[in-house]
């Protein structure tokens, strides 16, 4: 095997080394670049030589690199230098190895660079500084305190957020158990357990879930968190990481809503229970009342003959409030039912004029200081319960002529307006509250300033409200305080 050369090995190495090398002349143009910065490059040879070398090394770079080739020219040394070329396509690539100089009879002849390609290597260095970068920025701002613990349960890491949810500086816990900082009395020595276990077993009930429970903080006082817990080995020990956030203001509002809760429930049970009793009372009256009233009307009828005047006038009374009560329990049964799902209605096809002239002059009757006067009475066809809209026109003339006392008149007007029947009712009595007139639609509602006036229970509009609405129509009212009201109700065409 013949013996190589000097000069073999070096053509061997410069040839098929993966370094880039070239030689400058001491004006710094090529002379001569290897075959790994040609194709690291983009370049042919012929395309470089006699070019400086400034051609090839990104602007940024440029200065830095004079500066070490200068140094190394005269100090006749070699200069340790990462610096970035430039492609022929414009891409960079990061060198890192040195420029060394060469000379002749203390004469300078060239100088040379030798440089490893290290771009992947850079860019991977760069995205775990970003990485790195990121999470600090993360851990000092982000939203919740993070807390870490090795497996001797000593604080290392403490972030501002943590500082201020639990009051405590970095410089005062780092290095502490956590037990003897942030952890409840009541839970010290379970989560002391809980540790010895993991180390033991390698398992962690609350790791790699979400927790809720207090923490102490540097005031003494034990406020809700929110916990999480992840682990990670690190040359040998674990570590544990915990993110941690403030839940007072949420479990406050949550103690608040379930207590919220908790009154609305004990408000619907004593509605059951009202509604029930109510009734149940009603059912029981009735048979009673309906006795005391017949036997009222045939000792009326038996006084009537024998001539005796006193008598018939008090038995002619205990008719009359036999019939009051009678209306009074119709009314509470009709709440009980409407409050069950129980109200029903049988509807039939009627000409709206005709049965309201017929309903009014029923009504003209016994409404003897007030007169009735129909300004408008539009001919139209609906689909309504007859009983139930009679009781809801009754009521609403009844109510009219109690709240208007000393007027004279009650003015009545059915106008058809788009697909319905608007029925309005107007007195001149005291009117209603502005802020109360939403109000008395409700059940058992009576305005304040006139309920020790006037008698009644105040769900007479609460029933007329909820049969309207049974016929798919509206009611609603006007008022002016000490002019009167309008009370208006609307019902589908046909």
């Amino acid at each position: 095997m013949p013996k190589l050369s000097h000069d073999s090995h070096f053509k061997d190495l410069f040839e098929n080394t993966s370094d880039l090398i070239y030689f400058l002349t001491i004006e710094g143009n090529i002379e001569f670049v290897n075959p790994a910065w040609g194709k690291t490059l983009g370049y042919e040879l012929y395309e470089v030589a006699g070019k400086s070398i400034y051609d090839f090394i990104h602007f940024p770079c440029i200065k830095e690199y004079k500066l070490a080739r200068t140094k190394a020219i005269f100090e006749k040394t070699r200069i340790e230098l990462t610096t970035t070329f430039l492609t022929k396509n414009g891409n960079e690539v990061v060198g890192e190895g040195q420029i060394g100089y060469f000379e002749n009879k203390d004469q300078p002849v060239y100088t040379r660079g030798v440089f490893k390609n290290v771009t992947a290597r850079k860019a991977a260095e760069r995205k775990i500084e970003e990485s790195e970068k990121r999470l600090k920025t993360f851990f000092k701002s982000g939203p919740d305190a993070v807390i870490v613990i090795n497996e001797h349960q000593q604080i290392l890491e403490w972030n501002p957020k943590a500082e201020i949810i639990f009051g405590f500086a970095a410089d005062e816990v780092i290095g502490k158990p956590l037990s003897e900082t942030i952890i409840p009395d009541q839970y010290r020595e379970a989560h002391k357990k809980g540790m010895a276990h993991f180390l033991k077993t390698g398992e962690g009930p609350v790791l790699n879930k979400t927790i809720e429970i207090t923490a102490v903080h540097k005031k003494g006082h034990e406020f809700y968190i929110n916990l999480s817990i992840s682990n990670v080995k690190m040359e040998g020990e674990w570590l544990f990481i915990a993110f941690l956030s403030d839940i007072t203001e949420r479990k406050k509002t949550e103690e608040a809503l379930i207590h919220k809760e908790a009154e609305l429930l004990q408000s619907k049970l004593l509605e059951e229970k009202k509604d029930e009793f109510i009734s149940i009372a009603s059912h029981e009256l009735k048979t009673p009342l309906t006795t005391i009233k017949a036997y009222a009307q045939l000792a009326l009828s038996i006084s009537k003959s024998n001539g005796n005047e006193l008598i018939q006038k008090y038995l002619t009374k205990v008719d009359q409030y036999a019939g009051k009560l009678n209306v009074l329990l119709n009314e509470l049964l009709d709440v009980s039912r409407i409050h069950s799902g129980k109200l029903r209605l049988t509807l039939a096809q009627i000409e709206m004029n005709l049965f309201l002239s017929e309903v009014l002059t029923s009504m003209q009757q016994i409404t003897q200081d007030h007169k009735l006067i129909v300004e408008n009475n539009e001919s139209v066809k609906v689909k309504v319960d007859t009983l139930r809209l009679e009781q809801v026109i009754t009521n609403i003339i009844s109510n009219a002529a109690k709240y208007s006392p000393g007027k004279e008149k009650i003015i009545v007007n059915s106008v058809k307006k788009g697909n319905a029947i608007v029925i309005s009712f107007r007195d001149f009595g005291i009117g209603i509250p502005k802020e109360k007139i939403n109000k008395i639609f409700d059940r058992f509602y009576r305005v304040d300033e006139v309920s020790k006036d006037f008698s009644g229970l105040g769900i007479g509009l609460f029933i007329s409200s909820e049969i309207i609405k049974q016929h798919g129509g509206k009611i609603w009212a006007e008022s002016i305080e000490g002019e009167g009201s309008i009370f208006y109700f609307s019902l589908p065409i046909l």
